[in-house]
């Protein structure tokens, strides 16, 4: 196990599988206390029992973005287990339909929005006072912000870059960095509902994108978005 994050307390959202949990387990390398979070904590064993194989501490937390109660009670389990935040991952997110704006359906939109950005603001808000100085939120973004066809996804993604910014500007004082990365195409769940034609072996395994989230959690400021693939470039 690594040392560069030797107790450093981090927060991983939508930790079951994916992209979340390949980031619980490249923290948990580095030396990371985590508390990571799903729907339903049974969902999270097997990111648990990997991050315990690399000799960290974790505790999973059951927290749905869509229910402003469960929002609550899932910062106030979660400072009670770490008692500050260093870093937050926001990770968890839902498709939805690939489908024009005029044709989407009102429920899934607002379903849609109410995880991957109203829930999301309300989560980040909820842990922003424990946060320490010099610490990370880190929001996951993508290449379908804003894009067409993409429905209430691409407006939640777009939405989430501006929070990201205002929250750089809100937060300068108090030392947080505020980031939007996005990873990319990756070999996930998500990607095969978005494209079910595509050979999942085309695409990147999630691991493959770990590093720029881990660098900005140790203390890296790259700006208020990044494309992961751009990384290596810097």
């Amino acid at each position: 196990m690594g040392e560069r994050m030797a107790g450093m307390r981090v927060v991983v959202t939508g930790a079951s599988r994916g992209l979340g949990r390949a980031l619980a387990e490249a923290f948990a390398a580095e030396g990371a206390r985590l508390v990571v979070t799903a729907t339903a904590v049974r969902r999270l064993e097997g990111t648990m029992s990997r991050v315990r194989e690399r000799g960290a501490q974790v505790q999973g937390v059951p927290l749905d973005l869509a229910d402003p109660g469960s929002v609550q009670e899932a910062a106030a389990q979660t400072l009670a287990v770490l008692g500050r935040v260093d870093v937050v991952v926001n990770n968890a997110s839902l498709l939805g339909a690939r489908t024009p704006i005029a044709d989407y359906p009102a429920e899934l939109w607002d379903a849609v929005m109410a995880v991957n950005l109203t829930g999301t603001v309300q989560w980040t808000s909820a842990l922003i006072p424990a946060m320490s100085p010099g610490g990370a939120i880190i929001n996951v973004t993508s290449g379908a912000a804003g894009r067409a066809g993409w429905g209430a996804y691409a407006v939640s993604k777009l939405g989430l870059e501006g929070v990201t910014q205002m929250l750089r500007e809100e937060l300068r004082d108090a030392g947080i960095r505020c980031v939007a990365v996005n990873p990319g195409p990756l070999r996930t769940a998500m990607r095969a509902a978005a494209y079910p034609d595509e050979d999942p072996q085309t695409v990147p395994h999630p691991s493959r994108v770990v590093a720029p989230f881990l660098a900005i959690a140790a203390g890296k400021d790259p700006g208020a978005r990044i494309d992961a693939a751009e990384w290596e470039t810097r």
